[in-house]
């Protein structure tokens, strides 16, 4: 998330996207325990660990989609990865908790 080749929409999403990429890429992350997220993002962080892990072959990437997402995350704001605007979602967890 923060290479500067794209935005996200808020911190939130900024997040899950750093997340999945640190999963993919073998940091030992474990997936949400169940009922702290949807079953959905819990069985992507699943498939996203066991990539990471070597337990499963990462799918073909498809340069049509890829290329898409891409295109539609350069659109995204820059603002919602700054250093402001994650500390102001830290903080507002913290209220939460």
């Amino acid at each position: 998330m923060r290479k500067g080749k794209h935005g996200a929409r808020s911190p939130e999403q900024a997040i899950a996207i750093g997340l999945s990429k640190a999963r993919r890429a073998g940091v030992p992350l474990k997936p949400p325990a169940p009922g702290k997220t949807s079953a959905r993002t819990r069985a992507s962080a699943e498939r996203a660990y066991e990539v990471g892990q070597g337990k499963r072959k990462p799918r073909s990437k498809s340069r049509r989609r890829s290329k898409a997402v891409h295109r539609a995350l350069e659109h995204e704001p820059r603002s919602s990865t700054s250093r402001r605007a994650l500390s102001k979602h830290a903080a507002k967890t913290h209220r939460r908790r």
